[in-house]
């Protein structure tokens, strides 16, 4: 298992600026952000989070954010989730916004893989955006998500509690143009354990837009994303 955590770790490190290298023309974004759990029961727990993306990048804007939610898990491999996004988006050459959006989510964590977990996530987003400047305006849109992950067990290597690795798709579908998948998140992550409170990970993330179905996708954002988590109870 030791040598087996070492070849998957290099692969992962290997996989990152071989990812990064066909798409250097796209815009380079840091996003920073926090969890904080609760757990009210063994099955029914909030674990909103709150942050900010493209402070040390050289991205045209600016986004703080905050994320309330809580899940419910019926099932060791069914969970309910759902809550509400807050995001003001500062731009440098065109009009701020801000977005409420109500989502609500499904979580299966179906099928195993030795000792690998799968989850699918289904997600829709009702997404109400106001520009915050000029003329006001309002626009709304339904968003739907569908991630496919995988997480690794973890690993008694490089660090005092040892590593985990992390990887998903996921695609971005316009409900209201059905079957128009108009943007791509892939994602490759490490994390560890700091504490029992405390978790931290470190993300990599690539994504693709186009504009229509007849489109092909283009690279247009790398990613580089750090995650803290902190249980309170």
């Amino acid at each position: 298992m030791f040598k087996y955590g070492i070849n998957v770790t290099l692969i992962l490190l290997i996989s990152i600026p071989v990812l990064i290298s066909p798409v250097a023309g796209a815009e380079f974004q840091t996003w920073s952000d926090i969890a904080m759990i609760y757990r009210f029961s063994d099955v029914l727990r909030y674990d909103g989070d709150q942050g900010i993306r493209g402070v040390l990048s050289d991205s045209d804007s600016t986004v703080i954010y905050f994320r309330p939610s809580v899940r419910y898990r019926f099932q060791p491999w069914f969970t309910i989730h759902g809550g509400i996004r807050f995001f003001q988006t500062f731009n440098d050459d065109e009009d701020n916004t801000f977005e409420i959006g109500p989502w609500q989510g499904l979580r299966f964590v179906w099928p195993k893989l030795g000792d690998y977990a799968t989850s699918q996530y289904l997600r829709l987003e009702e997404r109400m955006i106001w520009q915050t400047q000029g003329a006001g305006d309002f626009d709304f849109t339904l968003r739907a998500r569908y991630q496919l992950g995988v997480r690794s067990p973890n690993y008694d290597i490089i660090l005092k509690n040892g590593i985990y690795l992390m990887g998903s798709i996921e695609p971005f579908l316009d409900v209201e143009r059905p079957m128009f998948v108009n943007r791509m998140r892939y994602d490759l992550g490490v994390g560890t354990k700091l504490s029992d409170a405390w978790r931290v990970q470190l993300h990599y993330l690539l994504q693709q837009g186009r504009p229509s179905a007849s489109s092909a996708f283009t690279a247009d954002e790398n990613v580089l994303r750090l995650r803290l988590f902190y249980t309170i109870k």
